[in-house]
């Protein structure tokens, strides 16, 4: 859906402008990069075929299999462990690849373009002494 963002750890993703944040700090990530996080958070845990995830990121070009496989290194160097520890992005062996993660959808809203949810946020008040 146009206008939303992906929430998932400490990232942001914004398919639409093309960035990905980490804490708000933005992520260096490419093009092809980007287009393919987009497909794998856009259905986290399942399987996204190798030819699926290369039509994303090159539709109508014919690419070797192992540009997806750089892209994806980059990813995951980019993004760093899990929360669990684990991989953000998990091999599924001659098929394809996983987005282990779990992913929150954040509407953009007039609050400023990397706003996190209020759920997520912590809270504090004052009270007088």
């Amino acid at each position: 859906m146009p206008g939303t963002r992906i929430a998932f750890g400490p990232f942001v993703l914004d398919p639409d402008i093309g960035t990905l944040l980490k804490e708000q700090i933005p992520i260096a990530v490419g093009h092809r990069g980007l287009t393919l996080l987009a497909a794998l958070t856009a259905r986290p845990g399942e399987i996204l075929t190798k030819a699926e995830l290369m039509d994303a990121a090159w539709p109508g070009t014919a690419v070797e299999e192992g540009n997806l496989t750089v892209q994806i290194a980059t990813l995951r160097k980019a993004l760093g462990p899990a929360d669990n520890g684990g991989e953000w992005i998990a091999t599924v062996p001659r098929i394809g690849y996983r987005f282990t993660g779990t992913v929150e959808p954040v509407a953009s809203a007039s609050r400023g373009p990397y706003h996190r949810p209020a759920s997520r946020r912590l809270q504090c008040c004052l009270l007088p002494i």
